[in-house]
């Protein structure tokens, strides 16, 4: 049985037996693209709307789906072409959805990788942990899918690992300080550096670690290197940079402190239903919300309730329906979704993400069916109205500013 590879930090190829294979990829980036999403969703199921929402984001196509056969057409040729049966049945495809086959063994970079990073974290044995360490500096080749890397669902699992190459690359550092290991440490930093040439502490790290083996010609240079960059402060001198590192990596383990706790406090309320806010908070969440469209395609909805009083109706009883209205549309809504108070008798809403849409206006439906099961109903008619904002009128609007 053949040994099956695929790498995607730093680069993407698949290999059987060490040697490149399906050249072809190369030439059609959405069959390249096709594979990579599969891949990375780990033998889960993905629908036929999923794969043609990412693979035709923002863009235009008259039929995606038969477009999406005609893709995995020309991948089943390239594995024909090149006789390889071992992945004949690399993707399965069944009524509604594609996956990457889960029982087909082959090695992937970057599950290897988080593998290693969970065993580190859990290791009771700290050189243990370190050798997990080292295995991930040698996996971690570079940003994942370098050339996707645009991609909306490429950006936050490259963060993600970005961050776990950090944490394991410094575990490393501290390890080979303590057993004074100043030419790995050089050599640590120097292939760092590559990857992230603004990063402060790896030029701290290595300028400290060459004063230590007397080359102090080269940290000179590396301490003028990193002040061209922008990242060293100009005052920073090779005989004092163990003194700024030290300061480096306190202020890196508050700033880890501090950002857990951020993330604590903003999680703390997990309460449901739409975020109520006034209109010009609204205004600012539309605004931010239709950037967010613009960057990835989702799909925002803007919306419009009123609510028309009969002409003998009592205005504190219609004060009254009003704030049952908008605790209705509140409850109705999700977290991701806003209101607020437009007028005396009407709200606004914003609603996003897919799910709003898989039966065009079902959210509002349920807020007036709601609505029309109050007790004093009768003397009210509720309407609404929607609109879904073009995302080419989005880019009209940024080209004219």
């Amino acid at each position: 049985m053949a040994d099956i590879e695929i790498r995607m930090l730093g680069k993407f190829e698949i290999l059987m037996d060490g040697k490149p294979v399906l050249a072809a990829l190369k030439q059609s980036r959405k069959a390249t693209m096709l594979i990579q999403y599969l891949v990375l969703q780990k033998g889960e199921k993905v629908t036929h709307k999923d794969l043609t929402d990412t693979l035709w984001n923002g863009e235009r196509s008259t039929n995606p789906d038969m477009a999406l056969r005609a893709i995995m057409h020309r991948f089943r040729n390239m594995i024909d072409a090149e006789g390889l049966k071992e992945l004949e049945t690399c993707i399965i495809t069944s009524r509604g959805y594609y996956q990457w086959n889960p029982t087909m063994e082959c090695r992937v970079d970057v599950f290897e990788m988080e593998a290693l990073m969970e065993e580190a974290r859990r290791q009771l044995n700290p050189a243990a942990a370190v050798a997990r360490y080292e295995r991930v500096l040698e996996l971690y080749a570079g940003r994942l899918l370098p050339m996707s890397c645009n991609e909306p669902w490429v950006e936050t699992r490259s963060l993600t690992l970005h961050v776990q190459y950090r944490i394991a690359l410094f575990q490393v550092l501290e390890a080979c300080k303590r057993k004074g290991e100043n030419e790995r440490i050089v050599k640590l930093c120097r292939r760092a550096i590559e990857l992230d040439p603004y990063e402060e502490r790896l030029y701290l790290e290595m300028i400290q670690a060459l004063e230590t083996l007397g080359h102090h010609e080269q940290a000179l240079e590396m301490t003028r290197r990193g002040n061209a960059m922008g990242c060293l402060h100009h005052a920073v001198e090779p005989e004092r940079v163990g003194v700024v590192s030290r300061q480096a990596r306190q202020a890196d383990r508050n700033l880890e402190n501090d950002i857990s706790r951020l993330a604590e406090e903003l999680s703390a309320d997990d309460t449901p239903g739409a975020a109520y806010c006034s209109f010009e908070n609204f205004r600012q969440i539309y605004h931010l919300q239709r950037g967010v469209q613009s960057r990835f395609g989702v799909p925002v909805y803007l919306a419009l309730l009123t609510m028309s009083p009969a002409q003998n109706a009592d205005p504190a009883e219609t004060g009254s329906m009003m704030e049952q209205l908008g605790e209705l549309i509140h409850k109705s809504l999700r977290q991701c979704d806003a209101m607020a108070r437009y007028s005396e008798n009407q709200y606004v809403l914003l609603i996003s993400g897919n799910s709003s849409a898989e039966n065009g206006s079902t959210p509002l439906e349920r807020i007036k069916a709601a609505f029309y099961r109050v007790p004093a109903h009768g003397r009210y008619l509720l309407n609404y109205h929607m609109y879904a904002p073009e995302l080419h009128a989005l880019s009209a609007d940024a080209r004219r500013r």
